[in-house]
């Protein structure tokens, strides 16, 4: 295993584990954050996870979107395909969407933590460069810096419950 590749399991299992703790009152703020950059941006669609009991909530603000939702769906070959919410019919990401995507941290500079299995690094690969891409965190994610790899792809913005944050 690399050097590198040491480093982000070691932050990887440090989130985690800081993670176990949950912080019920951050889904209403983080919530209120997703709303107001809707707004902001004024998207077509938002792309966005359906989040896991240890991630920042998004399943309110999914539920209250006041646009259409599409979600990813993990295939086996290690990508993603994505679906209308409402429909369940397979759908692209395009220009005039947003993208709000998953990570255990982000750094100053819009890199981006996930897991490890590089599913969105893939997808940020091929989507169009107009689409805005947030990363959702919780505030004490957000770090100086994140070890990057070859395959690594930035963000332009982070969101998380206290503020949201233009990157790149």
């Amino acid at each position: 295993m690399s050097e590198i590749a040491q480093e982000k399991e070691q932050l990887r299992q440090l989130i985690l584990s800081a993670r176990k703790i949950p912080f019920p009152e951050h889904a209403e703020l983080l919530t209120e954050n997703l709303l107001k950059l809707v707004i902001e941006i004024q998207p077509k669609r938002v792309a966005i996870y359906q989040s896991y009991p240890s991630e920042p909530r998004t399943l309110d603000f999914i539920a209250g979107s006041p646009v259409p939702v599409v979600v990813p769906i993990t295939e086996p070959e290690g990508n993603l395909s994505w679906v209308e919410l409402e429909t369940g019919i397979p759908t692209k990401i395009a220009p005039g969407d947003l993208m709000l995507i998953p990570a255990l941290a982000v750094d100053r500079d819009g890199n981006r933590l996930g897991r490890g299995k590089g599913y969105f690094d893939r997808e940020l690969e091929k989507l169009e460069p107009s689409v805005p891409v947030y990363a959702v965190i919780f505030e004490r994610e957000f770090l100086e810096r994140i070890p990057i790899g070859a395959t690594d792809r930035p963000v332009k913005g982070v969101i998380s419950e206290v503020q949201i944050r233009e990157i790149n």
